[in-house]
């Protein structure tokens, strides 16, 4: 079975308590530079910078990886067994639920993690060593996060690996 997953649980931020006490205390609007964003922003983008804003007046609204701690999602994944214990590991750090399915060796799972802990397991799962499943699943993952404007892997580059998948190069470093 090729494994599959769906974003299921997404932050909700108040805004209008957030940005309304924000106000009071610093007598700045942290929205601005998120508002005047050319781009639309999703509801995370928007609030982490706004949290960066509370530091620095002047900074943009773009991701700041030390507040990627900060929002934090579910992603729902179906997979076999043995695939399930490997996207777990890859995972490490996350809670998680999971569960056996009416489909022999297939169990469910809801994955729980911050944007950074997503980061970081997609950028584990999708190695050139990960097996093709893995890679699958959080191929998937990176695409679902793409797909709502969460683009947090920045620093690495999508290469093409020879089972139809991708694994993430670290450019970075190069």
């Amino acid at each position: 079975m090729k494994p599959n997953a769906a974003l299921v649980n997404r932050p909700s931020i108040d805004f209008k308590t957030f940005l309304g006490l924000s106000y009071q205390a610093t007598g700045r609007n942290l929205s601005a530079k998120a508002d005047a964003s050319t781009r639309d922003l999703s509801d995370a983008e928007r609030f982490i910078s706004c949290l960066a804003a509370i530091r620095d007046p002047q900074a943009a609204a773009v991701f700041v990886p030390s507040l990627l701690t900060h929002a934090s999602f579910g992603v729902y994944v179906a997979a076999d067994d043995c695939d399930m214990l490997d996207i777990l590991q890859s995972s490490a750090g996350m809670p998680y639920v999971m569960a056996n399915t009416m489909a022999n060796n297939v169990k469910i799972a809801v994955i729980t993690g911050t944007l950074a802990q997503w980061r970081d397991a997609v950028t584990s799962g999708s190695t050139p060593t990960a097996l093709m499943p893995v890679r699958q699943c959080f191929n998937k993952i990176y695409a679902l996060f793409e797909a709502v404007g969460l683009d947090v892997w920045t620093g690495f580059r999508a290469k093409s690996a020879p089972d139809q998948t991708f694994y993430l190069e670290d450019k970075r470093n190069r």
